[in-house]
């Protein structure tokens, strides 16, 4: 049971003082024109409100929503009740037609919010919506000409006739002003009374009679309702077009709603349920065409309006419940109520809620002149054409920016080559030197964003001149987000137009999209099932595919067997370079070897050790653990290679993990044997430190080099 706060007794009065005039304006504005009936087309409006709120008040949605009469909902309603009767249907058929159409838009409100489809509605791009609310505003403007002028042109010519015009813009003028000197008391209320006074104070400075129809008149009592449906007229009905209609409303009606919960959640610091919320709108229409009231959504001025005063959870329901016992007592009140004053309320509705002024900054400002243009025209299309019409333009035009822009954006973020890059495999001389001879052999692509249709010409265009010259290419898919068909094809021709020269195109970090499967901890060397001739070599990472590059590139040079640098003796190694045969002698007594197993772990980040391990077969791989399970490789190392030198140096924690990754031979020199070696033969002692400084210097080298390099 969600709690109930004193907050949100006061904060659904005020929303109720706020709706209430609303309602009623949106009401008269929709029915005036058809039934000449102000008193019921008030009525329909309230109705629609009252059962909106209790209905989404009891679902507990959005914490403070308030629903009512919305001006979006009012256009594309009077939109489809002005098509219903260009068709011949009028009169209570009219209104069956129209509540039936509000029920159905229920039901589908209904569908959306169970089967969680709310969150669809939300890609809606804002310029779109923006455009549409723009141009709903402006047919609001249009609609009110009539109420403005008096309801009937002849009276233009009388005396008196400028009275509504008069009314409507006290109206709007005590909305906009009176607020900054009585701020406890909603702009609407407000315009409400000065309208209501300057009305009736005109009316006794006019001589003669004013017209009936320039205000209101006696609400009926909810006991005597008669604005409700024809059971008998539903055969007669256009279901097809009432059907369109209600899915019309149906979405629009949701995003109205689902856009004022996002603005109540920012208030409130809650998150909506856009699923409970659309259940309980799509309640609040059934029943509101049950009673005779019309279509609705959650409305943002009054939504604030009861959070700000305390509102939460049964703000929405004490709104409606405190409408419905007005409904019961203001019925003579309305008597008194004039039409232009809900003409004037209607025109600060649509001027300051609903015209968005950023479509002019936004045409003017060449990063965002595409999305004003696209406002524009769902705005041109609203006013002079149809309002879903301009919808379904608007998404049309937003995803062909859209899709110009990810044409526009770059898809390789950085080219390198054996120059910039180098493997985390560590090597000897002898094999860094034809590495460094033949720099463009092997080129490597970051590729990032989404590689699509309309980006892979582009990506084959900056590959031309690779393609032709390199002999391996690595595309690096790390910061790929999406792969479609059309690139995996044009992957599949750049491999084949590698292969027919001797060359290779080599993947890495793929992302799931290709369809690439695991197989045995690696990914299978196939992109797609039907392409079983199309075989791509793949790795987890781009270091993996440059080491791979640079052995073969070695082999084909003619510099390392396949497989790999063969076993070293102690005497080999790249530490003991330089020393004499007899000088090995005197240091070899220091030395003990150890074997390790693939697999096992020569240490652990954070052990204590002070060993130095020269590896004389198999490799060792120096990995930094960043979580729980999670290693990065910082290096690789093959025979004649030492590692573990910060610990040798300064006995203490290892910085980092060393693991065999195959059967390894190695031979340990410890920190105590060199102060040994130190005390016993000074000269080799130092001479032994200056090595392991000079490949300690090479090391900080490289760890510049990796530094700039991700750094550009």
């Amino acid at each position: 049971m969600k709690p109930f706060r004193t907050g949100d007794v006061w904060g659904g009065l005020s929303a109720a003082a706020l709706v209430l005039p609303q309602a009623m304006a949106f009401g008269i504005a929709l029915w005036l024109p058809y039934t000449h009936d102000p008193a019921t087309a008030a009525l329909s409006g309230l109705i629609a409100a009252a059962c909106l709120c209790i209905a989404s008040g009891l679902f507990f949605g959005t914490q403070g929503l308030v629903s009512s009469p919305t001006g979006p909902t009012l256009v594309l309603l009077s939109g489809s009740i002005a098509v219903l009767n260009s068709m011949g249907i009028s009169g209570e058929q009219l209104v069956t037609a129209t509540l039936l159409t509000v029920a159905m838009a229920g039901v589908i409100q209904l569908l959306i919010g169970a089967l969680k489809l709310g969150y669809l509605i939300k890609f809606i791009p804002y310029p779109v919506v923006s455009g549409f609310m723009t141009g709903t505003g402006i047919l609001m403007v249009m609609s009110q000409s009539q109420a403005v002028m008096g309801g009937d042109v002849a009276l233009t010519m009388q005396e008196g006739a400028w009275i509504p015009a008069a009314t409507a813009g006290v109206t709007l003028a005590g909305m906009i002003w009176l607020p900054r000197w009585i701020g406890k008391i909603p702009g609407t209320a407000l315009g409400l009374i000065a309208g209501t006074l300057a009305f009736h104070i005109f009316s006794m400075m006019q001589i003669g009679s004013r017209p009936a129809g320039w205000v209101v008149g006696n609400l009926p009592h909810i006991s005597g309702i008669h604005f409700g449906l024809n059971i008998s007229a539903i055969h007669q009905l256009p279901w097809l077009l009432m059907l369109g209609s209600a899915l019309a409303l149906a979405v629009l009606a949701s995003l109205d709603t689902l856009l004022t919960s996002v603005v109540a959640d920012v208030s409130t610091g809650a998150r909506h349920s856009a699923r409970r919320e659309l259940m309980g709108q799509g309640v609040g229409h059934l029943l509101a065409s049950v009673f005779g009231g019309m279509a609705g959504a959650g409305t943002t001025g009054a939504t604030l309006v009861a959070i700000e005063s305390g509102g939460r959870y049964w703000a929405g329901l004490v709104t409606g419940t405190s409408l419905i016992v007005l409904l019961l007592f203001m019925g003579p009140v309305a008597s008194i109520l004039p039409i232009s004053v809900f003409a004037g309320i209607i025109l600060h509705v649509a001027i300051f809620s609903m015209f968005d002024k950023d479509i002019i900054l936004w045409l003017k400002t060449p990063q965002a002149r595409m999305d004003g243009v696209i406002a524009l025209a769902v705005t041109t299309v609203t006013v002079s054409y149809d309002l879903m019409v301009a919808v379904g333009l608007g998404v049309a035009l937003a995803a062909v920016e859209f899709i110009h822009a990810q044409m526009q954006s770059a898809v390789v973020h950085r080219r390198w080559s054996l120059d910039d890059r180098k493997s985390l495999r560590r090597r000897p001389k002898c094999a860094c030197e034809p590495l460094g001879k033949n720099p463009d052999a092997v080129v490597g692509y970051d590729l990032k964003g989404v590689l699509f249709f309309g980006t892979t010409d582009r990506l084959f265009e900056m590959m031309s001149e690779d393609l032709k010259r390199a002999t391996y290419i690595i595309l690096d898919m790390r910061r790929v987000s999406q792969v479609d068909l059309t690139a995996i094809r044009l992957i599949e021709h750049m491999s084949g137009m590698m292969r027919e020269r001797g060359g290779e195109l080599i993947l890495a970090h793929i992302p799931k999209s290709m369809g690439l499967v695991k197989r045995e901890g690696h990914r299978h060397e196939r992109i797609v099932p039907y392409h079983a001739d199309i075989h791509l070599r793949t790795f987890v990472d781009s270091d993996s595919a440059l080491e791979y590059a640079e052995d073969q590139l070695l082999m084909a040079l003619g510099e390392e067997d396949a497989h790999g640098v063969p076993c070293v003796e102690l005497a080999d190694s790249e530490l003991l370079a330089g020393f004499g045969k007899d000088e090995i002698a005197c240091l070899e007594p220091f030395f003990h070897t150890v074997e390790v197993p693939a697999g096992d772990y020569l240490f652990h980040c954070g052990d204590p050790g002070e060993e130095l391990f020269v590896i004389l077969c198999g490799d060792v791989e120096i990995l930094l653990p960043y979580s729980k399970r999670r290693r990065l490789r910082l290096a690789k190392f093959g025979p004649g290679m030492a590692v573990g030198e910060i610990a040798f140096l300064e006995p203490g924690p290892r910085a980092a993990d060393a693991r065999a990754t195959e059967d390894c031979e190695l031979v340990m020199l410890k920190h105590s044997a060199l102060k040994r070696l130190c005390h016993k033969h000074p000269d080799l002692g130092m001479r032994l430190l200056l090595s392991l400084g000079h490949d300690l210097s090479q090391d900080l080298r490289r760890a510049d080099a990796e530094l700039r390099r991700l750094a550009s």
